[in-house]
């Protein structure tokens, strides 16, 4: 990529680049697209980049009220100089008002972290009779702290964990409270992390509006004398749906998102993607300064690929893992960043001109392909300022130490195949109206082992609206073995025999004892890049499709496209299941596709 380079500022004009942006605030992001001006008639770029409102613990403890709302605000739609009213969910710090992105936690290791939620929402609107049971509450709503190592269970009828496997119509209600705790143990790693609803049913809804913000967790490595001195840019990336932004309305009114149709449909061009709430920011920087960017990708169902024109991104945490040594990425190597998916990056501005970040073109699925887009304008300017980038090895929590052979063999080295699986309905007829289709057992092949779910059909297909994901349903199936025999990798007619969306009552759960150490593969039988999440314990992944890599932590990784029941693509990890009993999932990220069923049960005991 090329880079637009502009007429180097002058240090005069750099000090009068300053613009105070109440934190949190949202603003309109026409900001994005307007020209200099210094404020006394200068030229000097204006940094529209707006931070999210931060909020730190003080003496091992940050006790957060967060509330739910609707916000109605202007947001940037494809063209940058143009607005659109949207009225959407959103979070506020309690006695305050909702924000376009939630306030930034910020977090050391060992600290206490408690949010009250508090929903004021309205009551849930008339549920439809033809939707799927659990989609009949879009304004009930839970809190998970995505990636995060915590318990998960309930601590007492009170107090809450990571908790996110509430039951039909359950979660917190509109008008009503819950109080959670998270315990950051001593050596979690400190890294990027979020925190978002996570109600089986409404989470693709929420997440689409602006329910979501950023969770830091501090530890050594924040520690370091020139990571310390590098300013930090948080970037939450977000694609909010609502009728008017160029997908179906179904019958929803402009700005607004109320029909799970609407989120449904993903087209690869997705929403237009806002960084804190801004479409096309601009960050200002001087030429030879170092500054520290946290990439965290809340979008619903698309990935990105980030770029820099003319400079190189050097990773250093993969989601939330810090990384012993960097990795580098120049101009033109995007750093993929699926949905849900998390980066760090130092970055050292080069010589005055006007650079842009950027996604690359990226695959979502075989046929789905995210076009090139600019996420925001970074402008350096002069004089230099230079500055040291944070010398390699970086520290690197013993959390993080590999899981070898001998591990694995030791600790029980159970062995799992799971199989995210999206299977069509052949026997309903997609020429007919929602309405007139009738529902008929489901099939995919003669041989696919998906159970006929009998009088469950009504809660395993959505077909509501003439959508994508109609005459389809969302599953995944699974079996085990010993590590003294590998599973055989599943096929259209061979292990797994069955396959269920999550809300069946038949739905598998995996069962794994405390302190073990596991191997597992997920296999993936569609041509979508489905983003494979665990929550609390993460992943240590050590094979792509079946071939050894250079090992890795991550706790949100796309499986590789292209899949097929006779031909399936995987990723293999091992984890520890470690500190914490209790219940929690592993799901797509695609979050429809969660919604629809794409998700199964984990619980240590």
């Amino acid at each position: 990529m090329k880079s637009a380079n502009n007429t180097p500022v002058t240090r005069r004009n750099f000090l009068q680049l300053g613009v105070s942006l109440t934190a949190g605030l949202a603003l309109p992001p026409l900001l994005s697209s307007c020209g200099g001006g210094g404020g006394d008639g200068s030229t000097g770029p204006i940094q529209t980049f707006v931070q999210p409102q931060v909020l730190q613990s003080a003496n091992g403890l940050l006790d957060v009220s967060l509330s739910v709302s609707y916000l109605d605000t202007n947001i940037g739609t494809a063209n940058p100089a143009v607005t659109q009213k949207v009225s959407l969910r959103a979070y506020g710090v309690l006695g305050g008002q909702p924000v376009i992105t939630g306030p930034t936690l910020i977090v050391n290791t060992g600290d206490t972290l408690r949010i009250q939620l508090n929903n004021s929402l309205p009551p849930n609107p008339p549920i439809n009779p033809l939707n799927p049971s659990y989609l009949g509450y879009p304004n009930n709503t839970n809190m998970h702290t995505h990636g995060l190592h915590v318990y998960p269970g309930i601590i007492n009828p009170s107090l809450y964990g990571d908790y996110v496997v509430d039951g039909l119509g359950q979660g917190v209600a509109p008008g009503g409270s819950r109080q959670y705790q998270y315990q950051i143990p001593s050596n979690h790693p400190d890294g990027p992390f979020w925190y978002h609803p996570h109600l089986h049913g409404a989470t693709a809804m929420q997440v689409a509006s602006f329910m979501s913000g950023a969770l830091m967790v501090r530890g050594p490595i924040d520690s370091e004398p020139e990571m310390a001195a590098a300013t930090e840019l948080i970037f939450m990336f977000q694609a909010p749906y609502y009728a008017g932004n160029g997908n179906k309305n179904y019958g929803v009114a402009t700005g607004k998102l109320e029909n799970f149709s609407q989120v449904a449909d993903n087209p690869s061009a997705g929403s237009p993607v806002l960084i804190n709430g801004v479409r096309r920011p601009r960050i200002v920087m001087q030429s030879g300064e170092v500054q520290r960017w946290r990439f965290i990708n809340t979008q619903i169902f698309n990935p990105l690929s980030l770029s820099l024109d003319n400079h190189t991104l050097r990773r250093y945490t993969v989601d939330g893992y810090p990384r012993a040594l960097y990795q580098n990425f120049p101009a033109g190597t995007g750093i993929k960043l699926d949905a849900g998916a998390r980066s760090s990056v130092i970055v050292q501005a080069g010589a005055p001109g006007t650079y842009y970040l950027r996604t690359l073109t990226v695959s979502a699925s075989a046929q789905g392909i995210v076009p090139e887009d600019i996420l925001a304008e970074i402008v350096v300017v002069a004089p230099i300022n230079p500055m040291r980038i944070p010398s390699e090895p970086l520290a690197v929590t013993t959390f993080l130490t590999p899981i070898t052979d001998a591990e694995l063999a030791a600790k029980g080295g159970m062995k799992r195949n799971i199989v995210f699986r999206a299977i069509s309905n052949a026997l309903l007829n997609n020429a007919l109206p929602p309405a007139a289709a009738k529902l008929s057992p489901i099939t995919d092949a003669p041989a696919s082992g998906l159970l006929s779910p009998g009088s469950e059909i009504r809660d395993w297909v959505y077909n509501t609206d003439l959508t994508s994901v109609m005459n389809t349903v969302f599953s995944v199936g699974s079996a085990s073995t010993n590590a003294s025999t590998t599973p055989a990798a599943p096929t259209g007619t061979t292990n797994p025999s069955q396959y269920y969306p999550f809300q069946s009552a038949s739905s598998i759960t995996q069962t794994v004892p405390l302190d073990s150490v596991e191997e597992w593969t997920v296999y993936n039988m569609n041509s979508v890049g489905h983003p494979f999440h665990i929550h609390v314990n993460p992943m240590y992944v050590i094979k792509i499709n079946g071939q050894p890599i250079t090992p890795f932590w991550c706790d949100t990784l796309a499986l590789p496209v292209g899949g097929t029941p006779s031909n399936p693509t995987s990723i293999t990890f091992r984890s520890r299941f470690r500190d914490f009993t209790g219940p929690y999932v592993m799901h797509c990220h695609m979050l429809a596709h969660e919604d629809l069923g794409m998700m199964q049960g984990v619980t240590v005991t």
